[in-house]
């Protein structure tokens, strides 16, 4: 990770920051939301997709590109469940783009269990919305 010299400050999610891959470039932030499936009409997932991506676009932080069924762990008897549903979002700044899912998704009706993924400091970390509110950089297994 590159810092500034002077610097003693926690390391940011700037450009300056950020390492570069191995393509010598570091790549434009991704990050994915995973929302717990419910019993719901698929319209109503639809419009949340659609007010996510009015969210971010109206704050000019990014947009979402997709969104889609996630499946499960396959269970004993090899069926494969399908937990969530995902949203896919292109990013200009991860963390502009973390504060505004953080408020905006439980606005929208998100459950407890929604979680947003994200790397970080090359590390693959997700935000978990809890009862409690959210738990941050928590790493996935």
């Amino acid at each position: 990770m590159h810092r500034r010299p002077d610097s003693s400050a926690e390391p940011s999610d700037s450009a300056e920051d950020r390492p570069e891959s191995s393509y010598g470039f570091e790549p434009a932030p991704f990050v994915y939301v995973k929302i717990p499936k419910a019993k719901r009409i698929i319209d109503q997932e639809l419009a949340r997709d659609e007010a996510i991506d009015q969210l971010l676009r109206e704050q000019g932080i990014g947009s979402v590109l997709g969104w889609g069924e996630s499946l499960g762990n396959i269970p004993p008897d090899g069926s494969r469940p399908v937990p969530f549903h995902r949203v896919d979002v292109e990013v200009s700044d991860l963390a502009l783009v973390r504060a505004a899912l953080h408020e905006g998704l439980p606005a929208l009706g998100v459950p407890v269990g929604t979680e947003i993924h994200y790397n970080m400091r090359q590390r693959h970390l997700r935000d978990i919305y809890s009862s409690s509110g959210w738990l941050l950089e928590q790493p996935t297994s």
